[in-house]
């Protein structure tokens, strides 16, 4: 992050999703009823372990009649890595890959949200610095694999659980303003007693510059004066994370 530090700033829910898609999501899965998902090996006790299989039955949920979903499958693999490099990818990448069309495009949106509510699921009820694993988990899900940088905002209560996770507007590749006043006001109106800031490093390298320092200090000497404390700043990169708290840079 640069600095630039001033008042004014919009905070969105991260699980608020107000635009429409097109197509409609949905319609990737109704469209599967084209088919016997039962012919097609989806319906089993036995969970999908590799990443192909699970692509190629998402491939076969989004497109029905598509002849060779295990060869599409393959090809994602090979340009996006994994099962989860897939999920993440932007729309743009995702184009790239011959065969990709909107129904496709909107099932892997879908599964996307689903995987990421998923991992939030898994921080309810307890204290969420409680376990790393998990919290590192789906601050991943969320914004390892973003392009541009983006500040997230954890609001804890008294006991450590999780009031909400709520993003500013989005910055640039290596730039997000952050607004300590509107940081702080935002707490207060979520009666929320300690933070936990986020950000990412889209170049994958989560280690702080000057000014995510400077810019930690800043937000915490704002929190303290009401009697709110920050608890970490979580540096999320590729498969990479950095704790302010653990590095013992609070």
């Amino acid at each position: 992050m640069n600095d630039g530090f001033s008042d004014g700033a919009t905070f969105r829910n991260l699980n608020v999703r107000d635009a429409r898609l097109s197509p409609d999501p949905t319609r990737a899965l109704l469209n599967s009823e084209l088919s016997d998902p039962e012919e097609q090996g989806l319906v089993t006790d036995h969970p999908v372990l590799d990443d192909i299989d699970a692509l190629s039955a998402l491939v076969r949920l989004a497109m029905p009649k598509h002849e060779e979903p295990k060869l599409l499958a393959g090809m994602l693999l090979a340009r996006f890595g994994s099962l989860a490099g897939t999920l993440t990818a932007s729309a743009q990448a995702l184009r790239s890959v011959i065969g990709i069309g909107p129904y496709m495009l909107a099932a892997v949106t879908v599964f996307r949200e689903a995987a990421v509510r998923l991992q939030r699921s898994q921080l309810a009820d307890s204290e969420i610095l409680s376990d790393r694993k998990k919290l590192y988990a789906y601050l991943s899900a969320v914004l390892a694999r973003e392009v541009i940088e983006q500040f997230h905002i954890l609001f804890l209560d008294e006991a450590g659980l999780l009031i909400a996770d709520e993003a500013q507007a989005r910055g640039t590749v290596n730039h997000t303003p952050v607004y300590p006043r509107e940081v702080v006001r935002r707490a207060i109106e979520l009666k929320a007693t300690a933070l936990v800031l986020v950000h990412n490093h889209p170049s994958g390298d989560p280690s702080p510059s000057a000014e995510d320092l400077a810019m930690t200090k800043q937000v915490a000497a704002a929190a303290s004066v009401l009697g709110i404390t920050v608890r970490d700043h979580v540096i999320v990169g590729n498969g990479k994370w950095l704790s302010f708290a653990e590095s013992k840079l609070l």
